[in-house]
């Protein structure tokens, strides 16, 4: 019973927080894109607040990994050690692997071809594509639509698809996760300035960390 009430209150922590962030930007905003610029701005709380979200759900993608269920089968540890690294990665990146927290200068294709001049993946540009918007903005874009809106229901009337989620045994977010996710969306795309992409992220990385730690369950899909 402690425990599920830890889960609960954390839960209730990470929403209240999000929807702080988002709220408070509407009044932001108000200010012109000027101070939304600066509310949002790199090394900013709220970026801060969303690194801190993906490593936290990188580590708790790193202790599931070790601590498999008792009937843990298939590739348990393949698919949380996988989860552990993309979401560590997506830290990195998200700080620029330290760049402005050791002061290191950009080199290579970094300086030359990264449109903020700076040490990441996400922002670079390869024969005018954008690597941020088709990959980090459409393409994922895409894959969180199917992850949190598709994946569930389709796995209660598909059989071979819980199979393969439950081989993989691929978190599957709870209706409440889903629900914050939306909701959050909705809220943000009412900004109409640069940088609102932040907020999504930072309410993402907060829903994945809950997803993480106490995600929905084939079995429980299969049932409910």
């Amino acid at each position: 019973m402690k425990k599920v009430n830890l889960i609960l209150w954390i839960h209730v922590a990470v929403y209240m927080v999000t929807m702080i962030f988002i709220g408070y930007g509407f009044v932001v905003a108000g200010r012109g894109q000027e101070a939304f610029m600066d509310y949002l701005k790199e090394d900013g709380l709220a970026e801060n607040l969303t690194v801190l979200f993906l490593l936290g759900a990188s580590g708790i993608a790193i202790y599931r990994a070790f601590h498999p269920p008792v009937t843990g089968k298939g590739f348990y540890l393949f698919t949380w050690i996988m989860l552990a690294v993309l979401f560590f990665f997506a830290a990195g990146e998200e700080i620029s692997w330290g760049q402005r927290i050791f002061n290191f200068e950009t080199t290579g294709i970094f300086e030359s071809s990264n449109l903020q001049h700076e040490t990441n993946l996400h922002n670079l540009e390869i024969n005018g594509v954008k690597i941020n918007k088709l990959i980090f903005s459409q393409l994922m874009g895409v894959a969180i639509g199917i992850y949190f809106l598709l994946l569930r229901p389709l796995s209660v009337v598909w059989e071979p698809l819980r199979r393969l989620i439950a081989f993989f045994h691929l978190p599957l977010p709870r209706w409440n996760h889903v629900a914050a996710l939306v909701v959050s969306i909705i809220l943000c795309s009412q900004y109409h300035l640069m940088k609102a992409a932040e907020l999504r992220e930072l309410a993402f990385t907060g829903i994945m960390f809950l997803v993480f730690l106490y995600p929905a369950q084939v079995r429980e899909v299969r049932t409910r």
